[in-house]
């Protein structure tokens, strides 16, 4: 895994925007992460996993904006996505309190799942290969069974 401050400092490529509806930020993450090496690359996919799986608690799940829908599975990990895309203070913030994952699930924040595609898509930049790596945390939704 990446070092926090290595992690945040690649996310932050992104612009911090999760409901932007723009591809070319996570092209450029891409193309940061295929002028490294395919272990950066890997270390990046575990490190994002593992913010995934950190955010995957039923207390979430659960923090819609009121009168909305309940979230579907992929609904809850899109939302997760934005507020890793949104940065560590969102990610922090998230944490310690419910409510303000709220904002990341709008339909356009759902974008940030694009975030999924950038450590396959920055190995096959830079090797030509499929990517077949499997992160050590999973971070489909009721993963983490501490917190649900």
């Amino acid at each position: 895994m990446l070092a926090d401050e290595e992690f945040w400092r690649l996310v932050a490529v992104l612009g911090g925007q999760p409901e932007a509806q723009d591809d070319r930020p996570y092209e450029r993450l891409t193309s940061v992460l295929a002028e490294g090496s395919v272990e950066r690359i890997i270390d990046f996919a575990e490190t994002l996993a593992f913010k995934l799986y950190q955010l995957d608690r039923r207390v979430l799940a659960q923090a819609i904006a009121p009168g909305a829908d309940e979230l579907s599975d992929d609904d809850f990990l899109y939302a997760r996505c934005a507020v890793v895309v949104a940065g560590p203070t969102a990610f922090d913030a998230v944490l310690v309190d419910a409510a303000a994952f709220q904002r990341f699930t709008s339909e356009e924040a759902a974008h940030a799942e694009s975030i999924l595609d950038v450590p396959s898509n920055a190995y096959q930049k830079l090797t030509g290969s499929e990517w077949d790596h499997v992160e050590e945390y999973d971070y489909e939704t009721g993963s983490n069974e501490q917190w649900w």
